[in-house]
């Protein structure tokens, strides 16, 4: 099949998709926005056109990673019925707009956090000032600043964080929202107009933190445990309402939301991915045996041939360099020549790479260079790995993590997925994440 890759974001998420494709031996073109297409990511291992509309009605399958751009352009194809797998305007709002995100799910009775919008950094210490609680700082919108991002402990922390950030400089319309304890769950589906939610849903436990028990910055996502199941209390109370509402908009993709679930077993949404999530799309992979651009296709077709394992797997990301700051010039932490197993390629989902050389010494003594992968920025590979519990999938994405090597400051978490050995009974005893077994003893 012709497949296009759409980069939206242009952070080179989309590559290991790509790869994933051609290695299925499709036809693959991965397009970067214009700003970014001056970066290496993916040259010399898949074709990387200038521009992407000449290309859409000739392709089989169009894959669109994100949802902040070009959302304009992208919609009259939409309207017109092209094959194209991911968010389009009305339900990249749903994520774009937070407050609408949450007006739509009380909409269809689910219970969401009290929360209020304001205009700016002022406003939004008045308002935490007047209400005496701690809240959830969030940023406005996909293209938002996500540094405006803070979980704050007390009222007063917040209303220093926000103090500190007027003081740079910065600002934004934010969203406050009421803390929540709990454990925190994914749940997500995927979804066409043309089959509905497809019957396997996913459940996740997403580590976002840069460092081991969850300290460091906010990266978004440092590692992912998650499993695919047929029967979901959480699908059932948080995904399944929305339901009609996809049918309206006519959303085809994975259609997720991350929620807290509290003592009493609520679980509170906390907000929705409408597109498709990094690193959780190349975490999939190590649980789907078949070729992905099929089942994605038969899905805009009606069809349901998505059949992942019922494995748990498990992903670590794989950075180096600056990251996550990376404001070094891209060129510095490009071009590090990669080894790893061979027997751990498909384990392997790569993101900021390329093809390169590298330095060798031949048996007769002489050095010469050779072709081989090589780094395209600091936001290197996800290592995967999979087992019937979790304990067996921590191990296998860390056997894995332990091939793959660079000349350069290899940096990964090393507690992915142990946090769940005390979270699991907590869910279990409130009747979510059933079936699933931290280690062969329970």
């Amino acid at each position: 099949m012709r497949v296009l890759i759409i980069e939206v974001e242009g952070e080179a998420t989309g590559l290991g998709i790509a790869l994933k494709a051609r290695d299925w031996g499709h036809d693959v073109k991965y397009w970067l926005p214009p700003s970014r297409q001056e970066l290496t990511f993916g040259e010399g291992l898949v074709d990387r056109p200038r521009d992407w509309e000449p290309l859409m009605d000739s392709a089989d399958l169009v894959i669109v990673n994100g949802n902040s751009r070009y959302a304009n352009k992208l919609e009259s194809y939409f309207e017109s019925g092209y094959p194209i797998f991911g968010a389009n305007a009305r339900s990249a709002a749903l994520e774009l707009d937070r407050a609408l995100g949450q007006q739509v799910l009380e909409s269809v009775g689910v219970q969401v956090l009290p929360y209020v919008t304001v205009e700016d950094l002022n406003d939004a210490i008045e308002y935490v000032t007047a209400s005496k609680e701690p809240v959830v700082i969030k940023p406005w919108g996909g293209e938002g600043d996500k540094s405006l991002t803070c979980v704050a402990s007390s009222p007063e922390e917040a209303i220093f964080q926000l103090e500190r950030w007027r003081d740079q400089g910065l600002n934004s319309k934010l969203m406050l929202q009421k803390k929540a304890d709990g454990v925190e769950i994914g749940i997500a589906g995927w979804f066409s107009p043309q089959s509905g939610w497809l019957r396997m849903v996913e459940e996740s436990w997403e580590h976002k933190r840069f460092l081991n028990d969850d300290l460091g910055q906010n990266t978004g996502e440092q590692g992912t445990v998650l499993r695919h199941v047929q029967e979901s209390l959480l699908f059932d109370r948080v995904l399944k309402p929305l339901t009609d509402y996809l049918y309206q908009i006519g959303y085809v993709g994975d259609c997720s939301v991350n929620c807290i679930v509290d003592s009493d077993g609520v679980p509170w949404p906390l907000e929705f991915t409408s597109r498709l999530g990094w690193p959780d799309f190349n975490i999939r992979q190590e649980v789907i045996d078949h070729d992905p651009v099929e089942w994605m296709s038969a899905m805009l077709a009606g069809r349901d041939e998505f059949n992942p394992r019922p494995d748990i797997a498990v992903g670590v990301v794989m950075t180096h360099g600056d990251y996550p700051i990376s404001n070094d010039p891209h060129e510095k932490w490009s071009g590090f020549p990669i080894h790893f197993d061979e027997e751990s390629a498909n384990h392997i989902h790569w993101q900021m790479v390329r093809m390169g050389m590298e330095p060798v010494i031949d048996d007769d003594g002489n050095l010469r260079h050779r072709r081989c992968l090589t780094t395209a920025g600091t936001y290197v590979a996800i290592a995967t790995g999979s087992g019937s519990t979790v304990e067996s999938a921590i191990m296998g994405a860390y056997a894995v993590t332990g091939g793959v090597k660079w000349p350069s400051n290899r940096m990964y978490r090393t507690d992915v997925g142990k946090k769940l050995q005390y979270e699991l009974p907590l869910l279990q005893s409130l009747g979510y994440a059933r079936g699933m077994s931290y280690s062969d003893n329970g």
